[in-house]
């Protein structure tokens, strides 16, 4: 019998602003996104105000907007000012996209809202040649760069890592991670180390899920269901609305078209779903 995770209370909306493209093509994508892949459309400002709407009636505590890169969709400074009437936002970026003219319209946008702005800036590592290699040529310059603005513009962006390495090293690379911020003025420097999903391009590159790596009612028995992050959020598209952010280019996933027809238990059948369980991840910023 297959665990389902009830809906709590829905805390936070996720929206895939930047649906599925993106100027870089990442070696561990979990849904392969690049320059060609439009599988998933960028969101409106109009399909974004809907989901506000809707979100609203629902008491939806704060929000989370990533893609795709999002800096590419053409309503991203609107599309942020709309949210920020509603509640909290972060913003999941690769950072190569931010100048210091797009930082200080940031700035502006911040300073017209009581609601807190921040950023998530996705690397690979600390060293350009490492960085590179995942990411692609010449993104560790174009992300410090963007890293640089957004702290300039009084931002303190928070350094998001897929590991690649041993996880008891996790200590020491965190360490390494906080003093490149330091270096690149980071006000008051934050990481987040996510485990790798074997989907999309990580799939293709190394390996996929084996059969032996699936949630199952035994691994429920000496913890809470309800502390995963599909308890308490939804992941918003312009073509429809799923569980979660790391399932959003599976059909399965989808759950309805509205936030409200979402709001039901989920089973967690996908083998990601072990990735989250044992690995006690949340996409969320804060864990």
């Amino acid at each position: 019998m297959i665990p389902e995770v009830p809906l709590k209370n829905l805390e936070t909306l996720w929206m895939q602003v930047g649906g599925t493209l993106c100027n870089l093509e990442c070696t561990h994508c979990f849904i392969s996104c690049g320059p060609k892949n439009d599988t998933i459309a960028m969101m409106t400002l109009a399909q974004v105000k809907e989901r506000l709407e809707e979100s609203k009636i629902l008491q939806v505590k704060d929000y989370y907007i990533t893609g795709g890169e999002v800096f590419i969709n053409p309503e991203i400074f609107e599309i942020l000012a709309e949210i920020l009437r509603y509640g909290p936002l972060d913003v999941l970026t690769n950072g190569t996209q931010i100048t210091a003219e797009k930082a200080q319209r940031l700035r502006e946008i911040q300073d017209a809202s009581a609601h807190t702005l921040r950023f998530r800036v996705s690397m690979e590592n600390f060293e350009e040649a490492a960085n590179d290699a995942i990411r692609g040529k010449n993104a560790y310059r174009k992300a410090v760069a963007g890293i640089g603005h957004i702290a300039q513009a009084g931002f303190s962006p928070i350094l998001t890592i897929t590991r690649s390495w041993e996880e008891e090293q996790d200590a020491e690379m965190e360490l390494q991670f906080i003093e490149f911020l330091r270096a690149n003025r980071v006000p008051r420097p934050q990481i987040k180390i996510l485990p790798g999903f074997m989907l999309g391009q990580l799939a293709k590159n190394e390996r996929g899920y084996n059969e032996e790596e699936r949630v199952t009612q035994a691994c429920f028995e000496n913890f809470d269901i309800t502390q995963l992050q599909c308890a308490t959020s939804r992941m918003a598209t312009g073509e429809g609305v799923y569980v979660c952010p790391i399932l959003v280019d599976n059909p399965k996933a989808r759950m309805g078209n509205t936030i409200e027809e979402t709001l039901r238990p989920f089973p967690l059948s996908h083998p990601a779903c072990y990735t989250c369980r044992v690995t006690g991840m949340t996409c969320k910023s804060s864990t």
